[in-house]
């Protein structure tokens, strides 16, 4: 079978169907899927490096158990004043568009 290959910390990955790689600018995250082969989640900063390589190969690696988490981030990620923060700039963006839009009123007019 053909698929992507990659190192990380000394174990070898071998996924035979896809990866994505995402960056999520508004949370500040990191975020590695492929398949139940691999799994990272974390703060994105400089320096965060994957080389991958299509690949022939018999055998997928074994699928990962427990993904590879930040646990500190994602517990501040997910907490209630981060949501909070994220529906306000939401809130904001929505409110910007109906006003260009003319469905709400600008202040002063």
């Amino acid at each position: 079978m053909i698929g992507l290959v990659t190192q990380k910390e000394g174990r070898e990955y071998r996924i035979p169907q896809f990866a994505i790689l995402s960056l999520i600018s508004d949370q500040q995250r990191f975020l590695i899927e492929g398949a139940g082969y691999i799994f990272s989640s974390q703060r994105m900063k400089e320096g965060i490096e994957y080389e991958f390589l299509i690949s022939e190969f018999e055998e997928p690696s074994e699928q990962i158990s427990a993904p590879e988490l930040d646990h500190e981030f994602e517990e501040a990620l997910f907490s209630e004043e981060n949501q909070w923060k994220h529906k306000l700039q939401l809130y904001r963006k929505l409110e910007a568009i109906l006003k260009e839009r003319g469905v709400l009123n600008k202040p002063n007019q």
